[in-house]
Order: structure tokens, then C-alpha cells, then sequence
């Protein structure tokens, strides 16, 4: 009777069902902040292109804000509130810093809270 005893090899349908639901999740996990990590790599290569442009590196923090407004509208970044960007010029320097956080619902009750940081500085 021992050649009719089997041992249980793989997964059981509740394993691939548990599987199945985790992939899912992080497949939504993603959906839901590629698009947010996207448009701040977008505004952190804007920041990085003013401070490399030589004809802004004596520009008042007025004009250096209407540029990074206008090139952030280019690439149609349109949900970014622009009081999260501050300039400072002070100690022979310029400061362009953008820190802000993103809550993007997951799933239910669910959300995902991002925060996002880049200073770029010059003289």
C-alpha cells in the first residue's frame, strides 16, 4: 500500500488566489504613484535646467518663478501648487527648494502618502 501514498507537490488554489490578490495590489500600488514620481523627476530636471541656463543666474526670484511656472505648464503639470517652490536669495546664493507631499487613495480607506524634496542651489 505504500506505492498508493502521494505527497502534495506545489501550490494549492488558496496559495495562487493569495499570489494573485498581493500582485494586484502593488500593480494598483503602482498605477497609482508612477504618475506622481513621474511629474516630480519632471520638476526637479526643470529646477536643475534653470540653474545650469547662465542667462538666469542673476534672475530676481519673481522672473525664476514665471520660468518654472511656464516650463512646468510645457511638460502639463497642471495640479502643482506653487507655493510648495521657494526661492531665496540670500548669502551671495540662490535657492530654488520644492518640498511637498502627495495622499493618492489605494484602495478603500487605503492611501499612500508621498513627500518629495529638491533643492538646487548657485551663486
Amino acid at each position: 500500500m505504500q506505492y498508493l501514498k502521494k505527497n502534495q507537490q506545489g501550490m494549492s488554489i488558496t496559495t495562487w488566489i493569495m499570489l494573485i490578490a498581493i500582485a494586484l495590489f502593488l500593480v494598483l500600488l503602482g498605477v497609482r504613484m508612477v504618475p506622481s514620481y513621474m511629474e516630480y523627476y519632471s520638476m526637479a530636471k526643470i529646477m536643475e535646467s534653470i540653474k545650469d541656463d547662465p542667462q538666469y543666474r542673476k534672475a530676481p526670484p519673481k522672473q525664476l518663478r514665471k520660468i518654472f511656472n511656464r516650463r512646468v505648464n510645457i511638460n502639463a503639470i497642471y495640479d502643482f501648487d506653487q507655493k510648495y517652490l521657494k526661492i531665496d536669495r540670500s548669502k551671495g546664493k540662490t535657492s530654488m527648494i520644492l518640498d511637498y507631499e502627495i495622499r493618492k487613495p489605494v484602495a478603500g480607506n487605503v492611501s499612500v502618502l508621498m513627500h518629495f524634496h529638491k533643492e538646487v542651489d548657485w551663486k
